[in-house]
């Protein structure tokens, strides 16, 4: 490892990880937990088990052929498993445009109107009504739903990972450690993800700024299970959070090892590598992280997720100054098939941000022209609420900001900002990329006013993060803020 962290040299002792092993539960082992399936099958019910392990640990198990060979030993055990259908179908239909993504809804329809004639069990008909309200848009109903499931059967890993997600997705931030901690109690050692829930309680602790009883949490879940990539994601937070970059940056270099075994959700964690770098002041280590890490493993997988991580960092280089080449055109290509998605604000301005760092004005127009007409249109649910809100503005704010109207951005976010940074998708780490924006967006308009409201933003994140100093990057941004106002002066 280099003076200043990440350096390409280090990277061989990274990848001689561990492997997961587990024992999967067969029907008594699944009723030990109270928890019962229509199925006879104990096959079945295993690759259930292996599939959850997989979901919720960010892994593919390659002696079960990943995910997809997992699903299939599991429907060849039990082609009728009503809960393998639920979950799978489930899955498929969150997060998608129902235009595009027409076939597991009309599955799921099917299957649900043939599961009544079916002797499904309590727990899979609460699964269904759940997975139904996926389909439908409806992420709070069906948070809530899952919710419903985990009091009836408060050690289903399924329904604490689909509440917990959808909490997340949907900004309801005091759910993060609600609902872990309502179920926390019912876990013991020898319990399936019991270090697992404290990690999430990590997680929820460190979004409401209790950063001592998060790291408690977020090392007892490592002592139990130290390949938990959610515990060191969450313990990253917590470091980012409480403005400890250097520490953050040490711990996840120090314990690559193992959260790099979870290969599906590694590169969500380089990016919180890369952010403590660019925290430090760290640039190159932050554009190698890019270049090595983060850039192609996002734009290997495509997916809105991973390339909000590539292009964040991007833009939280480039307001630092930083040149970042044409880094921007390779992850600009691939926002351009997600253009008409929708299933998610917090995506779309990371794709309208990238689109301009590109230089693709054309492909930014068309997004805004497409969120008129979702806006507009029949579709419903959590995210059609949040954008008709403040979901325009804030793709007009930035659109804006990169044409170097300064006030005019400041005119379209600063009042969208509280909202969206509340209702949005994403955590605080995350949601802050917007408030950067904001941020240079009022002190380069060069208005008293509007440098008053970025001394003000500042200010209110340190209230709001419950810390006496600003983080680095803060730090930083106020220094030259001060220094350009006294030269003006």
């Amino acid at each position: 490892m280099s003076k200043t962290g990440y350096s390409p040299e280090a990277t061989p002792e990274v990848f001689e990880a561990p492997s997961f092993t587990f024992n999967w539960r067969d029907l008594a082992g699944w009723q030990a937990d109270g928890i019962q399936f229509s199925t006879s099958s104990n096959e079945a019910v295993k690759m259930y088990d292996a599939l959850l392990h997989q979901a919720i640990y960010h892994y593919n198990d390659g002696q079960l052929g990943g995910f997809g060979g997992t699903t299939a030993k599991m429907t060849e055990a039990d082609p009728e498993f009503a809960m393998g259908k639920i979950f799978g179908l489930g899955l498929d239909c969150f997060a998608t445009n129902p235009k595009k993504n027409e076939e597991p809804r009309k599955k799921l329809i099917d299957f649900s109107a043939k599961a009544k004639e079916q002797n499904l069990t309590k727990y899979e008909k609460g699964h269904l009504k759940a997975a139904e309200l996926l389909a439908l848009e409806d992420y709070w109903g069906a948070m809530v739903q899952y919710q419903e499931v985990l009091k009836e059967y408060p050690k289903d890993p399924y329904a604490l990972q689909m509440a917990y997600f959808l909490a997340l997705t949907i900004g309801e931030t005091p759910r993060l450690y609600d609902i872990p901690a309502s179920v926390v109690e019912y876990y013991n050692p020898s319990t399936p993800f019991y270090g697992h829930v404290f990690g999430k309680i990590c997680f929820g602790e460190g979004e409401r700024g209790n950063y001592d009883a998060s790291e408690i949490a977020g090392r007892k879940a490592l002592d139990h299970f130290p390949l938990d990539n959610w515990a060191h994601h969450a313990l990253a937070h917590n470091f980012e959070e409480s403005g400890r970059a250097l520490q953050g940056r040490n711990f996840l270099l120090n314990s690559a090892r193992d959260w790099t075994t979870g290969t599906t959700f590694s590169h969500h964690i380089w990016w919180h590598t890369a952010l403590f770098h660019v925290q430090l002041g760290e640039y190159e280590a932050a554009l190698q992280l890019y270049d090595d890490k983060v850039g192609p493993m996002t734009l290997k997988d495509g997916g809105s997720f991973p390339l909000s991580d590539g292009s964040s960092l991007l833009m939280r280089l480039h307001l630092e100054g930083v040149d970042i080449g044409n880094r921007a055109d390779e992850q600009a290509k691939g926002w351009v098939k997600h253009n008409d998605d929708f299933v998610s604000l917090f995506y779309d301005g990371h794709n309208s941000f990238c689109s301009l760092l590109a230089g693709d004005r054309a492909a930014n127009t068309k997004l805004l022209e497409n969120m008129r007409e979702y806006v507009g249109g029949d579709r419903q649910g959590w995210n059609k609420d949040v954008t008709s809100n403040v979901g325009i503005p804030l793709v007009e704010g930035i659109t804006h900001f990169m044409d170097a109207e300064y006030a005019e951005a400041v005119e379209k976010l600063a009042p969208v900002m509280p909202e969206l940074q509340k209702k949005i998708q994403g955590s605080k780490a995350q949601k802050d990329i917007f408030r950067q924006i904001l941020l240079h967006a009022a002190v380069k308009s060069n208005t008293k006013e509007n440098i008053d409201l970025a001394m003000d933003i500042l200010n209110n994140r340190l209230v709001e993060a419950k810390l006496e100093k600003h983080a680095p990057l803060n730090q930083r941004f106020l220094d030259r803020m001060v220094a350009v106002h006294e030269t003006q002066g």
